[in-house]
């Protein structure tokens, strides 16, 4: 089963609803995605940035939001690092949350990563064994798709880990804009 949830600035956390679950479920992977296990970590990172960054470049409605075409998202090192770790917490604890079993929340663990934010968001998904699974299912939701869209971010970090078995794929999704002077 794939699920999805996001953090937005400011709001409490949602939920994946059953249609987007009924999205994820009937994707298929087709030989042309950029499959985990099958390329390198760093592949599919820069893939679902690359994807993220095309939706960005149109305007997109985001459930009942409408958003302009943003700016290109820039790759943080420093999101990643805070992205991975995070991926690599919920796949050691099975545990698919946004609060980190040190109690953590985005906003900690991209400053803890040395990111200096004014503004962070983070989308996390389990499941998508490709990145253009996940992004199309984060698309599909009005909270990830909004964090996607905010024209407010700058910058983007993708972080992944698999758990044991097949089709444990966490995914972490850090955004964040940083403090004037960073």
């Amino acid at each position: 089963m794939t699920r999805f949830t996001n953090r937005l600035p400011g709001h409490t956390q949602l939920r994946c609803i059953a249609a987007l679950v009924a999205l994820a479920l009937t994707s298929g992977v087709s030989a042309a995605d950029t499959v985990v296990g099958r390329e390198s970590n760093a592949t599919v990172r820069a893939s679902v940035v690359e994807l993220v960054n095309a939706a960005r470049s149109r305007g997109k409605r985001c459930g009942a939001e409408r958003f302009a075409a943003a700016p290109p998202l820039g790759a943080s090192r420093k999101l990643n690092d805070a992205a991975a770790g995070h991926a690599r917490d919920m796949a050691r604890t099975k545990v698919f949350d946004h609060r980190g079993r040190d109690g953590s929340q985005p906003k900690d663990r991209v400053l803890r990563a040395g990111y200096q934010s004014r503004l962070t968001g983070e989308n996390i998904a389990f499941g998508p064994d490709s990145a253009e699974e996940v992004v199309a299912g984060w698309l599909a939701s009005p909270g990830h798709c909004a964090n996607i869209m905010d024209p407010r971010f700058q910058d983007i970090g993708v972080g992944l880990a698999t758990g044991k078995k097949r089709n444990q794929i966490y995914w972490v999704q850090n955004f964040g804009a940083p403090r004037p002077g960073q």
